[in-house]
């Protein structure tokens, strides 16, 4: 009986013997059929460029699809597109009625403080009237005497009081100080108020003269408007 080593012996025996009655290689050109050349083209190709590949696959397949997508969209029956809902209606806001301007009042043109004037209304003899000068609250008129000299008679509404030394007399319901000159020609001095109003009067004129014309002061009426 032949055992397994032996027929494992006989075996390559006859391999190695049936290879070595076999041609060689390039002594056999192989020739394969058109239809296994363009499997193997085609495998080749899938192997080299794998996207392109399955982009010649799947083209037809995407544009077919999209063929029928757009037949179908046209075939069926299109849904009424509703109108646009009208705007709503803004509410009107009626615009803040503009401030009326009002002219102001005329303002009634202001009083001008009357003006207030004192005059003598009695001088000695020969006595004329030269000049007048006002100074808001006072006043002073001047008289040319005879003898070419200056009778000067001021007032002051603020009535101030002043001290002066000289004798003291009445005017008329009020008291009065006298200032007699003490030389030849020099100018006698009479001070004396009333109604809240100072005087004075300076001229060369003596002394029952001067008391004479300050008892004689009077307010004079304002002029009237024209």
């Amino acid at each position: 009986m032949i055992s397994d080593k032996e027929l494992q012996e006989a075996a390559r025996r006859y391999e190695k013997a049936l290879l070595a009655g076999l041609p060689e290689p390039e002594e056999c050109p192989a020739v394969f059929s058109p239809a296994f050349e363009r499997k193997m083209k085609k495998l080749i190709f899938r192997v080299d460029h794998p996207v392109r590949f399955w982009m010649r696959l799947l083209l037809p397949v995407l544009l077919a699809a999209a063929i029928a997508a757009a037949v179908l969209a046209m075939l069926l029956p299109k849904e009424p597109v509703p109108p646009p809902e009208p705007p709503a209606a803004l509410e009107t806001v009626p615009a803040p009625e503009a401030p009326v301007e009002r002219e102001p009042a005329p303002e009634a043109p202001a009083e001008e403080p009357e003006t207030i004037i004192y005059r003598p209304t009695w001088l000695p003899e020969g006595c004329t009237w030269a000049r007048e000068a006002l100074y808001g609250s006072e006043g002073m008129i001047v008289y040319q005497t005879p003898g070419g000299d200056e009778a000067v008679f001021f007032y002051d509404l603020n009535g101030r009081e002043e001290d002066h030394e000289g004798e003291a007399v009445r005017v008329g319901d009020g008291a009065g100080t006298l200032l007699l000159g003490r030389s030849k020609g020099e100018l006698n001095e009479l001070f004396w108020s009333g109604e809240g109003v100072s005087f004075w009067l300076t001229a060369p004129f003596t002394g029952e003269d001067l008391i004479r014309v300050a008892e004689s002061v009077e307010k004079e009426a304002p002029a009237s408007a024209s």
